[in-house]
């Protein structure tokens, strides 16, 4: 156990043999131990540059050949110098750690201010890159908890609309650190696989999650001390807004917490309404009788125009016709909606 202070498993092997017999030659070693010499000739030639044993200088006769003799020095006359400048190599380490955690600290305050706001309270990160250092940033220094609201299209700072995977992994680094994370998504997640993936890599993780029909916006409260938004929900693009003002922290736990309350947990089944439609289908009903665009509607389930056509199909089925006129009449019909719900998204 010797490998702290530079000697190896097979050295150390070497060192206690030699001190149970005082004095050996090299090739004795080896046929003691059943190891080539070269090997035994290695060791006690780097014992004696660690200071552990020393040659005699006193050759002995083995097997007619004229061999060297080495002998161990004491464990702690040996050992005591080389622990003593262990010792002080960690210290100087630990001096190096302190450094470095110093300049982490200093380096995630730059970060956090890498942005064009103006104010200490109110920072807008006006592109995707600084988007994504906002939440690389929250996911590395979050202590007690993160509440995340997982709105229609990418998170601010993700490029790529089809690629879930940074924004799952920053969540699971946040929660294999031990930090409670909540994050509700949209229903409309079971009509893509990768968002599916990604939900159950993120809940093995520890993150407990729900989904809920629609949500507002991409929003995170981080440890009851920030809030960061979406800057436009309709253009994740256009970068991400962090407010510490105690209003606006207190309004996106509140929000949050009345959406928490009315989700469903992962997994779950989308139980039917007392209309006889499931919660999404009557989203979506209510968004094609105020006439909104396929484009539109994608958006805000967060799933692509190709997938709203198939959604758009199934209530089709169940009503029955073959068009959008057709559907919302029937839908009056069956009492699937009333006037005071078609102007509510």
């Amino acid at each position: 156990m010797l490998d702290s202070v530079g000697v190896d498993e097979f050295e150390e092997r070497v060192y206690r043999l030699l001190l149970a017999e005082s004095a050996a030659d090299p090739a004795g070693l080896a046929a003691r131990l059943g190891v080539p010499y070269e090997q035994v000739s290695g060791a006690v030639h780097r014992l004696a540059a660690l200071g552990l044993a020393t040659f005699t200088g006193d050759p002995t006769e083995v097997s007619g050949a004229v061999v060297d003799v080495v002998r161990p020095i004491h464990p702690v006359r040996a050992l005591t110098p080389l622990l003593a400048r262990r010792r002080r190599e960690l210290r100087a380490d630990e001096q190096r750690l302190d450094l470095a955690e110093d300049t982490v600290s200093e380096l995630a305050t730059v970060a956090s201010q890498a942005s064009d706001g103006t104010s200490a309270e109110v920072r807008v990160h006006r592109d995707t890159a600084a988007a994504f250092t906002c939440l690389e940033h929250i996911a590395a220094t979050a202590t007690r908890q993160v509440l995340v609201l997982a709105a229609s299209g990418p998170a601010p700072g993700v490029t790529d609309a089809t690629d879930y995977s940074p924004i799952v992994g920053l969540a699971v680094q946040l929660a294999e650190r031990g930090v409670p994370l909540r994050v509700i998504m949209l229903d409309s997640i079971s009509y893509l696989a990768p968002l599916i993936e990604g939900a159950n890599r993120m809940r093995r993780a520890g993150v407990e999650i729900r989904t809920s029909p629609v949500l507002p916006a991409w929003t995170f409260v981080v440890d009851d001390e920030y809030v960061v938004t979406a800057f436009d929900p309709d253009h994740h693009d256009r970068g991400s807004v962090l407010v510490r003002t105690p209003g606006a922290v207190a309004a996106g736990a509140d929000l949050f917490r009345q959406y928490w309350q009315q989700a469903s947990p992962l997994g779950g089944t989308d139980a039917p309404t007392p209309h006889g439609l499931t919660e999404g289908q009557r989203r979506l009903l209510i968004m094609i009788a105020n006439g909104r665009k396929d484009e539109t509607i994608a958006r805000r389930f967060s799933v692509s125009a190709r997938t709203v056509r198939r959604m758009v199909a199934e209530l089709y089925d169940l009503a029955g016709v073959s068009s959008r006129i057709q559907l919302v009449f029937r839908a009056a019909q069956f009492g699937w909606l009333d006037g005071s719900e078609l102007d509510r998204i």
